[in-house]
């Protein structure tokens, strides 16, 4: 008889394991178990990559759950599919703290029950010589058929587990070796005591702990536990002819009002939407329309198609924004008949295959984004329609990343912020383990090598690093079946969302579950609110669908570089990509947002010379020149692939999509056999065997690297019409923009910067004419007071309550007296002047913040102790003198600048403009897209110096203009230099270039004081 670990938390167990599911089977592997169980707290979402890793690791998984109820916690085992949908019922059940004894004991059929000594009675009854235990122990564990009594493992503890043997054998239990695994070995103890402090926001001192929850070699086992205790392992574990992996989805079946059968309706409504989209349809068309609808009807998909057109209609007839199309579904001509993608696949040179193919089993994909602010709205639509036991949330697990693992660690040990702050700024590549930064990055490796302090505070994070902390929803994802989710899927139930499948979606999909990407997207909530505002200033009511994508001032725009706003167009890299492109066409920015992604974004040189006559334009072969024409012979899409190999090697549609799926995932076990047919192939069709050596290496190359034309042709239409709205309506198109951003986002102000070089008009708040978001005064944007920082939304929405009750504010007195019914202060009416809103009273603002003071007192003594208003006639009270005050310009910009975050009215820079034009210098905003040295001015916000370890001193320099703000580092040479020049309010020019080790960082080289 072989020992099994059973009871095995994983980190699903949400912070109360050191383990994850991934990781236990491997560990068992290692110490040789043939089987190894999982057992989580009220949770089943560790099944699916725990099922995953014991394939790879040649270990029988045993599946199981620890039911947490009054009376203790219930640990069941899988015996077959009945036992595992009562595992799904007691998941769901707990999850609404609804879980009772007697609801596992009537739901207890194909499950194997053990209940660990572990439970607070037995402990109670040793502390206590309960003589009464076995009875209580005979009422929890009636009726059920299969249970056994678990024998922890301690060691320590002798006197306690012979009470536990004595009991059982008293009482005629069986006795099971069930020791309660949450880490691997006896010293990461402290890695479960640290995620117990994380959970219970509690400090630690200990950074080190041995404890007895570890995984057993057998031979430990062995030594613990009897033969008897043992072989019951191994019985539960045989008993258990569960299948975990096998289909339990099933698709949900669409009913129409005429009767017909899914098939036939498709057909209806397509060839129905395809005439409205064409006046006349060409042949060609119809021969497309009757393929697809062939293959999707092969493959049983008439009701996916139909379900996903439902409800991106119902979206359109509710006044709910839906996106042009995203992912491979634009390149369907029966997806663009339905109107679910706007994309004509034909025009458009989009593929079909790329989507579906009788060769690729797999569920189709059709990704739909809806306006933000309104995707739940079809999200409720489909659970009235389906009913809400068939459409569920997904679930997401949040693990603890690197930086997370960091500042964790520096919560429950009490590190200093700013030694957590430098150890987390030196990581180059957050989205790797603190490990692989160590090996790969040299700044990370020595500053963790210079010091051990920095070294122990690693040392602990790396051990929660990657484990799970709570669980999430997706953003979009949805999962609808034909048979309620709760019999046959591991759900839960949240108030006011419904219910949540407890798996991560692509493991939904591998069990036959229907999962729908339903996004909320941003930029379609802004292009909606551009319209409206269209509509209100101009009187032109323009649609999302009436709007031209690929007029050429609009592209002319892009190609410009003033792309704050636009779709996918604000980064700094793809900015400078822009540049080098030029892009002309609607297929040049097609062409930038695939080439801008890792990888592909190497042949972005090569693109933009061979577009714009600088390098020649060559092709390996006469077949690549029409697949490759309109990407100046780079491979640019997935799609060309594809068209490659079936130009070259005639294969077919669906097998040549297979072949570029293998090749983009390297797949070692089908490169060989795939590389020798597509060589023969090409043989086949002539070619010399060096020509098709050449262009499989080619293909290699790009094969993962190319990206899907589907999708960026149909995120190209949008960029484009959000950029001619930007082109043709940009006061209502930056109104829109600038209300969709905090004010303290970096794209806000870098937004603000661009509205400037544009010479738009930006005005500072009004008390009298602003409202909650941006307004257009003429041809200036007006800036709302929520926009002023430091004041509570309670006043703010007091204060526009009281003008629209009562009319404007008509003086500093009367806004101070009205104002201080709804919470005014004295710090936020100076506020309210720093930031210019009172500018609308004909005082300059030193004298306003001179009387503030005054006119809050008056307001005191007119409103007297209860709060109502005094007749001045009643108190002869008169308002006071005003006092005026000398205006200082650089003091009020400065003020505007905290109280708003930029300066709005003017700048000091503006006294600087021919010098600062004369030595090239470049705006805060702009220095990430910057190349090489550059030049930049700004206001020296703050100089922090520290002394390194050789005793020399650098410093951290905040430099600020009107709009930005940006942080430099000066390296002692640069230092020793320039501190003279770097005094606090000064004006200067650096001298700087990126840090190429850090992205954000730069790093300078020389500096002046404006004016010398």
């Amino acid at each position: 008889m072989s020992f099994v670990p059973l009871r095995l938390h994983s980190g699903f167990s949400y912070l109360s394991s050191g383990l994850t599911a991934e990781r236990i089977p491997f560990l068992a592997n290692k110490l040789g178990y043939r089987y190894v169980g999982l057992a989580d707290k009220n949770s089943l979402s560790g099944f699916a990559p725990f099922y995953h890793a014991c394939e790879k690791s040649d270990v029988k998984p045993i599946f199981g759950l620890d039911a947490v109820v009054l009376e203790g916690t219930f640990s069941f085992f899988a015996l077959n599919e009945e036992g595992y949908r009562h595992l799904l019922s007691f998941v769901l059940l707990a999850s609404e703290n609804r879980l009772t004894l007697d609801f596992l004991r009537k739901n207890a059929e194909g499950l194997a029950l053990v209940y660990s000594f572990e439970n607070p009675i037995f402990r109670q009854a040793y502390s206590n010589n309960d003589d009464k235990l076995g009875e209580k122990l005979a009422q929890y564990l009636k009726d059920f058929t299969a249970a056994s009594l678990g024998l922890p493992y301690l060691p320590k503890d002798p006197g306690f587990v012979s009470f536990c043997r004595s009991f059982a054998t008293s009482h005629s239990y069986p006795v099971i070796a069930f020791p309660e695994i949450s880490y691997e070995k006896r010293s990461d103890a402290i890695v479960l005591k640290i995620v117990n402090a994380i959970s219970a926001h509690e400090t630690l001192t200990d950074k080190e702990a041995d404890g007895d929850n570890f995984l057993l070699a057998e031979e430990e086992a062995k030594t613990f536990y009897s033969e008897t205790e043992i072989g019951l392992t191994d019985k539960l574990a045989l008993s258990s002819t569960f299948v975990y992996m096998k289909k339990r989805g099933s698709l949900l079946h669409f009913e129409n009002q005429e009767g017909l059968s899914s098939e036939d309706y498709l057909q209806k409504l397509t060839l129905e939407g395809l005439q409205k989209r064409k006046d006349q349809v060409p042949p060609h068309y119809l021969d497309r329309l009757n393929y697809e609808l062939g293959v999707i009807d092969k493959m049983g998909y008439a009701d996916y198609f139909l379900i996903v057109s439902d409800y991106v209609n119902y979206a359109k007839t509710h006044g709910i924004s839906v996106g042009p199309g995203r992912g491979s579904a634009g390149g369907s001509l029966v997806a663009y008949s339905l109107g679910i993608v706007e994309a004509d696949p034909l025009k458009y040179d989009l593929m079909f295959e790329r989507f579906l193919n009788p060769e690729r089993q797999s569920m189709p994909d059709i990704d739909v984004d809806f306006s933000d602010i309104r995707r739940e709205e079809v999200v409720t639509y489909l659970q009235k329609k389906y009913g809400p036991e068939r459409v569920g949330h997904v679930l997401t697990t949040q693990t603890i990343g690197a930086k997370e693992a960091l500042r964790d660690i520096g919560r429950v040990y009490g590190y200093e912020d700013r030694e957590i702050d430098l150890i987390a700024s030196a990581i180059v590549d957050d989205k790797i383990s603190l490990r692989d930064d160590y090996r790969t990055s040299p700044q990370f490796k020595k500053l963790i090598d210079s010091d051990k302090y920095y070294l122990n505070i690693v040392a602990l994070a790396s051990k929660i690093e990657g484990l799970p902390r709570q669980a999430g929803l997706h953003a979009a994802g949805v999962v609808l079946n034909n048979e309620p989710l709760p019999l046959v899927l591991p759900v839960t139930s949240q108030e006011s969302v419904g219910y949540v499948a407890c798996l991560e979606k692509d493991y939904l999909e591998e069990q036959g579950f229907l999962k729908m990407d339903l996004l909320g997207l941003r930029n379609l909530t802004i292009v909606d609110n551009c319209l409206a505002l269209i509509a209100k200033m101009e009187g032109q009511e323009l649609k999302a669908e009436d709007i031209p994508y690929e007029d050429q001032d609009s592209i002319s725009l892009i190609r410009e570089g003033k792309t704050m706003g636009l779709f996918q167009l604000e980064s700094p890299g793809i900015k400078r990509a822009i540049s080098e492109v030029k892009p002309t066409d609607f297929e040049d920015v097609t062409a930038i947002l695939a080439l801008f992604r890792p990888g592909p974004m190497e042949s972005i040189p090569s693109y933009a010379r061979r577009k714009n006559g600088l390098e020649a334009i060559t092709y390996l072969s006469p077949e690549l020149e029409p697949v490759l024409k309109k990407t100046y012979g780079v491979i640019v899409y997935q799609e060309q692939i594809t068209q490659i190999v079936r130009a070259m090697a005639g294969f077919g549609y669906g097998q040549a999509d297979l072949f570029r799926r293998a090749i983009s995932k390297k797949d070692a076990n089908k490169l060989a056999a795939l590389k020798e047919s597509f060589l023969a192939g090409c043989l086949h069709n002539g070619k010399d065997s060096a020509t098709a050596e050449k262009i499989y290496g080619l293909i290699f190359r790009f094969a993962n690297y190319g990206f899907n034309r589907s999708h960026a042709v149909g995120y190209a239409i949008l960029t484009c019409e959000m950029a001619y709205l930007k082109r043709h309506y940009p006061r209502e198109f930056y109104c829109a923009i600038l209300d969709s951003l905090s004010t303290g986002d970096a794209k806000f102000k870098d937004t603000i910067s661009e509205i400037k070089d544009l010479k738009l008009g930006l005005s500072v708040p009004s008390i009298n004419r602003s409202g909650t978001g941006f307004l257009i005064e003429g041809k200036s944007l007006l800036f709302p007071l929520g926009a002023i920082k430091g004041l509570q939304g309670n006043l703010i929405a007091g204060v526009l309550e009281e003008r629209e009750e009562n009319g404007k504010f008509v003086d500093l007195f009367d806004f101070a007296t009205r104002g201080k019914t709804k919470g005014l202060t004295l710090p936020s009416l100076i506020r309210f002047i720093d930031a210019g809103a009172l500018d609308d009273f004909s005082l300059n603002r030193a004298t306003l913040r001179q009387n503030a003071s005054a006119a809050l007192q008056y307001a005191e003594m007119l409103y007297g102790q209860n709060g109502k208003q005094v007749l001045l006639q009643e108190i002869g009270l008169e308002k006071p003198q005003i006092r005026p005050a000398l205006e200082s310009k650089r003091e009020d910009l400065d003020a505007e600048y905290e109280a708003l975050g930029m300066m709005v009215s003017g700048s000091p820079l503006s006294f600087y403009k021919s010098e600062i034009a004369q030595a090239g210098a470049i705006p805060l905003a702009t220095i990430g897209e910057a190349r090489g040295d550059f030049k930049t001015v700004g206001i020296v916000k703050s100089l922090r110096t520290i002394v390194t370890r050789k005793g020399s001193q650098m410093a951290f320099l905040e430099l600020y203009d009107e709009v930005s703000e940006a942080s430099f580092v000066l390296f002692s040479e640069a230092y020793a230099k320039c501190f003279a020049f770097l005094q606090e309010d000064e004006i200067v020019i650096v001298t700087a270039h990126k840090d190429q080790r850090k992205d954000g960082s730069f790093l300078v080289e020389d500096a002046i004081k404006m004016g010398d």
